[in-house]
C-alpha cells in the first residue's frame, strides 16, 4: 500500500470528503472527476484508491493531482473489495461530510448536491436510493434483480439498523466524518452502508432518490454469484457483530474484535 498522496499542501481543511475506489476505470474516472467539478460544491476533496488498476487509471489519477491539490490517492497491488478500499478512503478523509460512490458512472455526481444538503440539514447519513422519490434501479435482468432484492431482504431481517431505509445495500451515499468507526483491516465485502448504519443507529437518517446508470465501460467488481452471497451474509454478520461491539463499549470499534478474514 503506498502511502496517501496529493497534489500540494492544502490551505484549509475541506467541508467534503469524495471517496472513489477504482480498479481499471481508465476511460469512467475521467468523467467522473469532470462531472464531479461542474457541481455547485463547498470546498471539496477527491480521494481516490486504487488497487492495482493497469489501464492508464493511475496514470490519470497521478497527473491530475500534480495539477489540482484537491485530489488525493492511495494505490495498493492488489484487489481489496471496495469495502477495505472504500475504509481506507475513509480512514484518510478530512471533510466534515463523507461521500462514498462508485467511479464507474453508475453513480450520477450530479446527485452529490442533494446528499450534502441533507447533511446540512441534520441528517448524519443520507442514501442514494434506488427507491426513493425520483429514484429508478435501471434496467437489470432478472438474476440480478433477485440478488439484489434478496440481499436487501437479509440486510433488512438480520440487521435492525438496515431497517431504516429502503435501500440498504445502495454504494452511493454521505455521512458525518463523526460517526465513523475504523473497521477492522481483515474485513471484506462490498457493501460498506450496512457498517455506517450501525454506526449511526439511533441518528437521523435520510434518503434521496438517483437513477441507477447503466455500466458503459469497464467491469463490475461485484460478482452475482453464490460467492457473493456467501460474503454478503459474512458482511451482514459482521456488522451485527458491531452493533453489539458499540452498544457494548461506546466510541469502540471494529478494530477491537479479534481478526477473524471475511475473505
Amino acid at each position: 500500500m503506498n502511502a496517501m498522496k496529493s497534489g500540494g499542501t492544502v490551505e484549509s481543511l475541506p467541508e467534503i470528503s469524495i471517496v472513489l475506489a477504482t480498479l481499471n476505470e481508465g476511460r469512467n474516472i475521467r468523467e467522473v472527476v469532470q462531472r464531479i467539478e461542474r457541481q455547485k460544491l463547498p470546498s471539496y476533496e477527491i480521494i481516490v484508491v486504487d488497487d492495482g488498476s493497469t489501464d492508464g487509471t493511475r496514470e490519470y489519477v497521478r497527473e491530475r493531482s500534480t495539477q489540482d491539490s484537491r485530489i488525493r490517492y492511495l494505490f495498493h497491488d492488489g484487489k481489496q473489495t471496495t469495502l477495505r478500499a472504500h475504509g481506507l478512503g475513509i480512514d484518510a478523509t478530512r471533510g466534515r461530510f463523507v461521500v462514498v460512490m462508485d467511479a464507474d458512472l453508475q453513480h450520477p455526481p450530479e446527485t452529490i448536491p442533494s446528499l450534502v444538503h441533507e447533511l446540512e440539514l441534520g441528517a448524519s447519513v443520507v442514501v442514494a436510493s434506488r427507491y426513493a422519490k425520483g429514484g429508478s434501479a435501471g434496467p437489470r435482468t432478472l438474476v440480478r434483480f433477485a440478488y439484489s432484492r434478496g440481499a436487501e431482504w437479509i440486510a433488512k431481517a438480520l440487521l435492525v439498523p438496515a431497517r431504516q431505509v429502503r435501500d440498504p445495500i445502495s454504494g452511493y451515499f454521505g455521512f458525518r466524518r463523526t460517526v465513523w468507526v475504523p473497521l477492522n483491516p481483515q474485513y471484506r465485502g462490498y457493501k460498506i452502508l450496512l457498517f455506517v448504519l450501525v454506526m449511526a443507529e439511533g441518528q437521523r437518517t435520510a434518503e434521496v432518490g438517483f437513477g441507477f446508470e447503466p455500466r458503459t465501460e469497464g467491469t463490475s467488481k461485484a460478482t452475482q454469484s453464490l460467492a457473493f452471497i456467501r460474503l454478503f451474509l459474512i458482511e451482514v454478520l459482521l456488522a451485527r457483530r458491531l452493533r453489539r461491539l458499540l452498544k457494548t463499549h461506546p466510541g469502540g470499534g471494529a478494530s477491537s474484535f479479534p481478526r477473524n478474514s471475511a475473505e
